[in-house]
């Protein structure tokens, strides 16, 4: 059987290798009255933003690597 999607290396299980992968295009918190990690990416105009959110950074790592693995 072929595989069709695209194939990702293993998701960020630490803050600083999440950090290291996707700083750069992303901006990623901890609210810790939510326990919630975040990441946030708004458009270079400033009229898109993309949201992500998971419960742990290995949760957030992976949204973020599949978000990263399917954008054109």
């Amino acid at each position: 059987m072929a595989h069709h999607g695209a194939i990702t290396g293993p998701a960020p299980v630490s803050i600083t290798e999440l950090l290291q992968r996707f700083a750069d295009h992303w901006m990623i918190a901890y609210e810790p009255t939510l326990s919630v990690w975040s990441a946030e990416r708004r458009s270079t105009d400033g009229r898109h933003i993309r949201f992500l959110y998971g419960h742990s950074v290995a949760a957030l790592g992976a949204k973020l690597a599949d978000v990263e693995t399917a954008a054109p």
